[in-house]
Order: C-alpha cells, then structure tokens, then sequence
C-alpha cells in the first residue's frame, strides 16, 4: 500500500491517534483508555487490529460509538509487518499531526498537552518526543540513559541522526513520538520493508525535513515484555542484518565520518557479543559477528583505502 497525499488540507491541531494492535487485549483497554483521558481533546482514534487470535476485538468494538474513535479497521489475514499497519493507519488520518500509540504501551495525561506546545510554537519541528517509565512485570523505572538537565531539547535533524540514531535508537518507543503528517510524504518508503529497523529509518527520514526536540518528562509508559518485536528480532539476528543496512544508508548519503564509522561498528560487535548466549544458534551469532566484523576488516575491497588504513590498528 503507498501513502497518498490527500488533496484536501489536514485539520490544523488535529491529532490522528493510530493504535496497532496485535494479541494485546490484556493491554488495550488501558491503552485506549490513556488516549481518551488526554488533557488535549482535539484527536481521533484510529483502532487497527492485524487479525488478532485472542479477545483484542471485543476489547476494541467496547470503544466502537465513543465521539473520539473515527476508524476500526480488523485485518482478516495478518500482515506479518507493523510498518504496513502503519502505512494503512497513514491513510484513515486527517489530522496535523500523527501519534502512534502501540497498543501495549500507555501515556500520562499531559503527554499530547506537553509535546504539542513545542510543535505548535515551532512549525520547523517535524517530531517531538517525550522520555518514558519502562514497565516491567514487577517494576517501573525512569529511563535514566536519555535523560537530559533541561526540561527539553532541541535538536537540528541531520545532527540528531548523527548523535542519537547511528547507534542505538533515541525514539526507541513509535508511543513517546508525535510527528507532523505532512512530512510523511518526503519519508523514504523502504522503511516498511524492513522487520526490526525500520522505526529508525522512519525518524531518521523525518528528521531529515526540520527539527527535533526532546522532552525530557517522562510522560509515556513504554511495556517491556518478551512480544516485543525488539526482543524477537534480536535471537534471530534480524536486527543486526538491518542494522547493518541502515548504517550503510547512512553512510552514503554522507552522515558517518570515518572515526565515526569505527565507533558504530565497535559499538554493534559488543552489542552482538553480549547476547551471545542468548541467540536461537550459534550460527546465527556468528553469521551476525562476522558481517559486522567485516566492516572492520583491511581486506574488506568495499572498504574506503584510508578508513582501511585504520582498520590495520583496530584491535
């Protein structure tokens, strides 16, 4: 399915809430229910199930004649890909802004409030996110690794790439990000072709087009649970694949420097190495291991000659 741009306008201030789901019904009704209870009331709900083998319907259909839900729509076949449930969420929105609240996640009240604050008074900020409490089974705890002094941040978008999207992944949660529709039609569509990594070619994309900033409250609730996509794709090895991709994207269009370059493939083979044990093979892991140690390699002939200069002293 390609996004389409619409020939009329978007409402200006409306948020478009677009909730995937799939086999998250002991999460939903507090799910749909964050959303229902935001203190920013101009919104609709966009529900969409990928044919869910659990009771997600009958949570869902509860919500059916509330004012806010615009769209339901239950897939009869899955579509084996979160990307494409998006894409169709894309095309149900009309509003300004687009928020994608994953169905096994909740936010506080103030969250649309806070970041539409710094959207609305800055129209070159593409996307504004929030930090977030990780929920585990038996604790909830403030994700310290992204805190920063300031109430919030701004950050020019090609930079934000540079620092917060080659390594880890900074909106590591679509739950914590609100964006503006319109700079959905510059994204790069391969993003929906990939399994794991393609949320950071998506925000690396909107970042392209503005500005990015930060809010430093943690006002999403992000759910850590073994579903995570995250969790599955790293045994398998898929992330590290497509991680591999988007760091050679990124590399061409430009945004990588060769000292860079060292630092990100150093940071991803200690990233391999610590989940050694928990891979589905050691064939995988070591498949994993092996590409990522072959952008290191002085033999490597698709190596730049000065970066494999320096890749001879790299121990």
């Amino acid at each position: 399915m390609n996004y389409q741009k619409k020939q009329s306008p978007f409402r200006q201030g409306l948020v478009s809430v677009i909730v995937p789901n799939y086999n998250y019904e002991r999460f939903l009704s507090q799910r749909i229910d964050s959303i229902l209870c935001q203190t920013y009331k101009d919104i609709e709900v966009i529900i969409l199930d990928d044919c869910s083998t659990d009771n997600s319907v009958d949570v869902i259909n509860r919500y059916a004649s509330n004012p806010y839900i615009k769209h339901i729509c239950i897939n009869q076949r899955n579509s084996g890909s979160t990307f494409i449930q998006w894409k169709k969420g894309f095309n149900c929105a009309n509003g300004e802004y687009i928020w994608i609240a994953e169905a096994d996640d909740y936010a506080d009240p103030l969250f649309l409030e806070t970041i539409l604050l710094h959207m609305e008074a800055d129209k070159s900020i593409k996307v504004g996110f929030s930090n977030s409490y990780w929920e585990t089974d038996t604790n909830s705890f403030i994700n310290k690794d992204y805190s920063i002094p300031e109430k919030y941040k701004k950050y020019r978008g090609i930079p934000f790439i540079k620092s917060h999207l080659l390594k880890e992944n900074f909106i590591y949660n679509a739950s914590m990000a609100v964006f503006r529709h319109d700079a959905l039609y510059k994204v790069d569509p391969i993003y929906a072709t990939f399994k794991s990594c393609g949320d950071k070619l998506f925000w690396a994309s909107l970042a392209e087009k503005g500005s990015v900033v930060f809010v430093s409250q943690p006002l999403n609730h992000f759910r850590i649970h073994s579903e995570k996509v995250t969790s599955k794709s790293i045994i398998n090895g898929t992330l590290f694949k497509e991680e591999l991709r988007f760091f050679h994207m990124n590399i061409k269009k430009g945004y990588v420097s060769i000292f860079k370059r060292i630092s990100v493939v150093k940071y991803f083979l200690s990233y391999i190495k610590r989940y050694e044990d928990k891979f589905l093979t050691d064939e995988i892991y070591q498949d994993c291991l092996n590409l990522w140690m072959n952008e290191v390699n002085p033999r490597n002939p698709h190596l730049p000659l000065a970066y494999k200069f320096i890749c001879r002293f790299i121990k």
